[in-house]
């Protein structure tokens, strides 16, 4: 069962219900585009919901309290990578529902590079039986990242924030020498998964940008950001 159609249920889960809330929040106040509502709507086919009761459900929801809703940085990504591992807690994950944890996750004030790499942080086999949280991702980040059109100031900027959140993201240990390894590998992770991505490879190529010269330099670049 997706999210969206838990949504038309009675939910204890408070990470679910939240999640609801902050959705109903964004539709009431016209912040949803036409591409994510298009999403929500296909999803409503795909799961068989009538979406006209969605709609009107989400919009008799009142706002979650002030204590629902996380304050703190930390707080709100670790909500999040919750959220990641629910989407995908039966082994699937539309690509309309990623569209819907976008949506939440603007309400929680993080940008698209933010989602990018909390979703390459928490889309693998930790979470995800076989290689689905790749097939999530590999979708994901198809829809997230295109470089044509921008400068190489730009996408630099843009794949040097994923790094970054990344970066952040990585626990704090307490021997200094295991954190700095551990940084090291999710880094290293983040440029393979990256790499594999054929489509990425395509356009970056058809930009006139070498994609793999960018990406090593700007994970060496967050890497001496954070071990300084």
């Amino acid at each position: 069962m997706s999210i969206i159609n838990r949504f038309l249920t009675v939910v204890t889960e408070p990470e679910i219900k939240l999640a609801r809330d902050l959705t109903a929040m964004a539709i009431a106040d016209g912040e949803v585009t036409p591409e994510e509502k298009e999403a929500i709507c296909a999803l409503c086919h795909i799961e068989g919901i009538d979406e006209r009761k969605l709609l009107e459900n989400l919009k008799g929801r009142p706002e979650p309290t002030e204590e629902e809703i996380p304050k703190e940085r930390r707080a709100k990504e670790d909500y999040l990578k919750t959220l990641i591992r629910l989407i995908g807690a039966d082994g699937y994950a539309a690509p309309q529902e990623i569209y819907l944890f976008q949506i939440i996750a603007s309400r929680l004030g993080l940008n698209q590079m933010d989602v990018v790499g909390l979703f390459m942080l928490t889309a693998n086999r930790q979470y995800f039986r076989g290689d689905v949280g790749s097939k999530i991702l590999n979708s994901f980040l198809r829809n997230q990242i295109d470089p044509m059109g921008k400068t190489e100031k730009e996408n630099r900027d843009n794949l040097r924030a994923i790094y970054d959140t990344i970066a952040a993201n990585t626990n704090t240990l307490q021997n200094d020498e295991a954190y700095i390894e551990l940084l090291r590998r999710n880094l290293a992770k983040a440029t393979e998964t990256f790499l594999e991505n054929q489509i990425l490879m395509n356009g970056f190529k058809r930009a006139g940008l070498d994609f793999c010269r960018i990406l090593k330099e700007e994970e060496r670049n967050v890497y001496l950001k954070y071990t300084r």
